[in-house]
């Protein structure tokens, strides 16, 4: 036999890692997307590199297992769960058509969440600014009133919306992992591709094509939206206005309009507007997920395996949709 080189010896051996501190809470799961491990702790989410996937070859004893934060939020934060903890559920090798590729399906869900994360704080970094601007209002002197102000305001908004075009387009190649890009792209233009394809394969009156037909028209104010701050012209602009004094004497709150011939809002209150979008994009999410899984399960044989909300009673982690199967009535929550 062969000794094994001190480099080998050590490499195999088991050992340990403490992964991120306590301020990140405690380890909740663990997720492999593309060979590559991710732990998931309360606060916050790390990617594990061990030595041998840094140097495969093992060139170098000294080589050290990393860590590498990725997100800054874990399983407290309702946004992982419904995203890349949903994904993590439905997205399994053997749940899905063998055609489906799962790992692939979990990283697009990833890159979703981070730019959702990422429009998130924009909104929320927003909220603060607005609490500490509004903190130091005082009452008029000598006919003279100070106006809170918001000077960065065209750069927040600009921010944000850059943030979930770029999350769209994440769902977009979501998509793309179930129905081909060409086949998309030949069907219609971006989001409006699924919706074509939806009509051409499932019924007419299957849900699916209705929430698909309502998550490309967000889309595509997203996108009109971005257009407008990238391209503005006289009929294709935004319209962001920080606090003002209104001739009724009263304080206005920063808004935002946008001009455009098919996706014309407001004007309304920047912090609603910002809010309401995520809202639009996480829901819009989770459920093309959900809605992907259904469409796309792979027959375990007799026993019939359906998506759908998982009974609250048997969730993990808050996760709302899973593969469930129905006993004589009684639903219970697969794996």
């Amino acid at each position: 036999m062969t000794s094994k080189k001190s480099i080998d010896r050590i490499r195999e051996s088991a050992g340990s890692i403490t992964i991120g501190d306590t301020r990140d809470g405690i380890i909740t799961g663990a997720i492999t997307i593309a060979d590559r491990l991710y732990i998931v702790k309360e606060k916050a989410i790390y990617r594990i590199a061990l030595a041998d996937e840094i140097d495969p070859e093992r060139t170098r004893a000294d080589i050290p297992n990393t860590q590498q934060l990725v997100i800054n939020a874990g399983s407290d934060s309702e946004i992982v769960r419904r995203i890349l903890l949903t994904a993590e559920q439905l997205f399994k090798k053997d749940r899905l058509l063998s055609g489906v590729d799962f790992d692939a399906a979990r990283l697009a869900s990833l890159d979703i969440l981070k730019d959702v994360i990422a429009a998130n704080e924009v909104s929320q970094l927003y909220k603060s600014a607005k609490i500490a601007a509004e903190s130091g209002i005082s009452s008029p002197k000598n006919m003279s009133f100070k106006l809170p102000g918001m000077p960065d305001i065209e750069a927040r908004a600009t921010t944000f919306i850059q943030k979930c075009d770029h999350a769209f387009q994440a769902i977009h190649k979501l998509c793309c992992i179930f129905y081909t890009e060409a086949e998309m792209r030949k069907a219609g233009k971006w989001l409006d591709g699924l919706v074509t394809l939806l009509r051409s394969r499932l019924e007419t009156d299957d849900p699916f094509i209705e929430f698909a037909a309502a998550l490309a028209s967000v889309g595509k104010q997203v996108r009109n939206i971005r257009h407008c701050i990238e391209h503005p012209q006289k009929n294709q602009r935004i319209i962001v206005q920080d606090y003002r004094l209104t001739p009724t004497r009263e304080l206005a709150e920063p808004t935002i309009q946008v001009i455009h011939d098919t996706s014309a809002s407001g004007p309304e209150p920047f912090g609603a507007f910002m809010e309401g979008v995520v809202s639009q994009l996480l829901d819009g999410a989770e459920l093309l997920m959900a809605y992907l899984a259904s469409r796309n399960i792979e027959s375990p044989g007799n026993i019939p395996v359906f998506v759908a909300e998982i009974p609250e009673n048997q969730r993990r982690n808050g996760v709302r949709y899973g593969y469930l199967i129905d006993f004589g009535g009684s639903v219970s929550r697969l794996g």
